[in-house]
């Protein structure tokens, strides 16, 4: 098995904690515990033995989880270190050599990365910048064939921000219905919704589908380590083998805190903060883009904490972002990292005043040296 290199999350490590202005991350600036649990919750989290839990995770929380999805048991849960943990035992669990993975593009390309490495033959499909950023379905037709065994998507999409209207959803549930397919999607994003309309979940819609979805981007708790699968009681199986063979566990303490804003009320309420904070931001970003349309563009997000925004100038965008990084200490993550030179995304959950200093800097550095 050979990996190729996570470019998207090798420069992050490398650059994010280097700057004094990372508006690379994707998620909503992180909350702290004191900020989530009341006096007595914190004395009972102290009062946690650290011992090791359910290895699917514990039963009150994949109930918990359960709860927020229709016709779901504990059964059809699978706790996990964080969505990326989700993500690699499911590739694990249900693909193999000579098996063919759909993705559409772009994408949080870390399933697509494990599956090239387990010799899984992956076709992209295009979410396209001049329909809004959304897929030209008919293209699925032409890559479908007899060995495909999942379609995957990042929904609402990173890095663009995009969602699919009703329709589309409802043609990609009866797309992988008509092949007998899995269809997954990554949901982590989900919740984060600027119209207040929280999207359905692909796993209320169909039998198939395996949902990825955690605490670290719309839920802003990054730091927890806390994830979970949704899928079908057999994969779900499946996928705890695997999890003995990772990492066995997740965290008490994670999972205590989970349990608390996961319950129905409290995650509203956290998911309101987030879409807040990002509404003012896509503000703050929106009045920077028209002050440099010169140079930058984009289509608004529709959720999520990112915006991905196209410029025109003649310098590659990794090379950009490194100029960014060496003599502003801003950091943007490239639009390199997706396979789309001439794109950098820009990280809408940082605090406000860090985004507007750090884009202030980036359009006076353009408009010095560039334009």
């Amino acid at each position: 098995m050979k990996l190729q290199e996570f470019t998207l999350e090798r420069i992050q490590s490398l650059f994010e904690n280097e700057v004094e202005l990372n508006l690379s991350d994707s998620g909503v600036h992180p909350y702290k515990l004191s900020e989530l649990l009341s006096e007595a919750q914190i004395k009972t989290m102290v009062d946690l033995e650290l011992g090791y839990g359910w290895t699917n995770g514990q039963t009150e929380l994949r109930q918990t989880i359960a709860n927020l999805y229709q016709h779901r048991t504990p059964d059809n849960i699978m706790v996990t270190n964080g969505s990326a943990e989700a993500n690699f035992i499911m590739v694990m669990s249900l693909l193999n050599p000579g098996d063919e993975l759909i993705v559409v593009v772009p994408n949080y390309m870390q399933i697509a990365g494990w599956a090239k490495a387990l010799d899984v033959k992956v076709l992209e499909v295009p979410l396209l910048q001049d329909n809004g950023w959304l897929p030209d379905l008919e293209q699925l037709d032409a890559l479908v064939t007899d060995k495909t065994k999942m379609l995957t998507i990042c929904h609402p999409n990173n890095p663009t921000g995009s969602t699919l209207p009703i329709a589309q959803i409802e043609r990609l549930v009866a797309f992988a219905k008509r092949h007998d397919i899995y269809l997954h999607a990554d949901e982590v994003y989900k919740g984060a919704e600027f119209d207040g309309v929280e999207l359905p979940s692909f796993a209320d819609l169909y039998d198939k589908a395996i949902v990825t979805c955690g605490l670290s981007k719309a839920m802003a708790m990054p730091g927890l380590r806390l994830g979970w699968l949704v899928g079908p009681t057999a994969e779900i199986y499946a996928t705890w083998q695997s999890k003995d063979y990772t990492s066995i566990t997740t965290g008490t303490v994670s999972e205590y805190v989970a349990n608390i804003v996961l319950q129905p009320q409290f995650r509203q309420d956290v998911l309101q903060r987030s879409k807040s904070f990002l509404i003012e931001n896509l503000a703050i970003l929106q009045a920077w883009v028209d002050e440099n349309s010169q140079w930058v563009s984009f289509i608004p997000p529709k959720a999520g904490g990112m915006a991905f925004i196209k410029y025109e100038l003649d310098v590659n965008s990794t090379e950009l972002a490194m100029e960014f990084q060496k003599a502003l200490s801003v950091f943007l993550l490239p639009g390199d990292v997706y396979g789309m030179d001439g794109y950098f995304r820009v990280g809408i959950g940082a605090p406000a005043e860090h985004l507007r200093v750090g884009l202030q800097r980036i359009g006076e550095y353009v408009r010095g040296k560039y334009l």
